[in-house]
C-alpha cells in the first residue's frame, strides 16, 4: 500500500513538471521571438457579414437564413521574423447572427456579441514595399450579450424563438478556424493593410440534449469580413 501511494505521488509530480516544462518553453520561445524580431501593434476596422447554418440530421430539414451585416473593431499585435513569417494576435468585438424574413411580413433577427480572439500564423510574400499577406489559425469566441428583434404571430413565436441562443441551454464559448488574405503596404515604420477573412465555427451555438424535429443539431456560424488594418512597428 505504501509503495502504491509513493508511486502515485511520483506520477502526479511528473505530470505537473511536464506541464511546467511546456509553459516555460513557450514563454522562452515567445521571449526569443520578441527580442530577435520586429513587433508591431495597431487597430483594425472591418465590415462583416455573418450567417448561421441550421440543419437537423435526425429529422432532415434545413432552415433558410439571411446574413447579419455589421461593423467591428479590433486591437492587433504582430511578431514578424526576418523571413517574413510570424504570429498575429487579435482582440475584437464581433457581431454574429442571422435574419429570417417571411412572405407574410413576419421577421426574426438575432444578434450575438462576442469577444473574438484569433491567434494566426501569417506569411508575407514579396520583396517590395507592397506584399501579399496570408494568415491561418484558430479563433475563440466569448459571449458578451445577446439581443433579438422580431414580429411574429403567436402560433409561430415559440417554434422560431426556441431555435436561438438560450443562456440556460447553450454555450457561451465558441471556437473555430480563420483564414485571411490581403495586401500590405510598408510605409516606413507603418503598415497599411486591406484584408479579407473568413471565420468558420467548428462548434454549435445550440447545445442539443434531446433530438427533436424542431431543434437543429447543427448550428454553426460562418463570417466573412473585409478589413482595413493599421500597424505601427514599435521594435525592429
Amino acid at each position: 500500500m505504501f509503495r502504491f501511494f509513493k508511486y502515485s505521488i511520483f506520477l502526479y509530480l511528473r505530470i505537473k513538471m511536464r506541464y511546467f516544462f511546456w509553459i516555460i518553453s513557450f514563454l522562452f520561445l515567445y521571449n526569443q521571438s520578441y527580442s530577435q524580431n520586429s513587433f508591431s501593434i495597431g487597430f483594425k476596422s472591418g465590415y462583416s457579414s455573418s450567417n448561421i447554418h441550421f440543419y437537423n440530421n435526425f429529422f432532415p430539414s434545413n432552415t433558410n437564413t439571411n446574413p447579419l451585416n455589421s461593423f467591428n473593431y479590433s486591437f492587433v499585435s504582430e511578431i514578424q521574423t526576418q523571413k517574413n513569417v510570424g504570429l498575429r494576435f487579435e482582440i475584437s468585438h464581433q457581431k454574429k447572427g442571422w435574419k429570417q424574413e417571411f412572405l407574410d411580413g413576419q421577421f426574426y433577427h438575432s444578434t450575438i456579441n462576442y469577444l473574438n480572439i484569433p491567434i494566426l500564423m501569417n506569411a508575407y510574400v514579396g520583396k517590395s514595399k507592397t506584399k501579399l499577406l496570408f494568415s491561418i489559425g484558430p479563433f475563440f469566441d466569448f459571449l458578451l450579450n445577446h439581443d433579438n428583434e422580431y414580429s411574429l404571430l403567436d402560433e409561430d413565436a415559440n417554434t422560431i424563438i426556441d431555435v436561438d441562443y438560450n443562456s440556460l441551454r447553450d454555450n457561451e464559448f465558441g471556437y473555430g478556424l480563420m483564414a485571411s488574405a490581403g495586401i500590405s503596404f510598408d510605409l516606413n515604420k507603418n503598415k497599411l493593410q486591406l484584408i479579407s477573412s473568413y471565420q468558420y465555427n467548428l462548434d454549435n451555438l445550440i447545445d442539443v440534449v434531446e433530438r427533436t424535429s424542431e431543434l437543429p443539431d447543427i448550428s454553426n456560424f460562418n463570417t466573412f469580413t473585409l478589413s482595413l488594418v493599421y500597424l505601427l512597428k514599435v521594435k525592429n
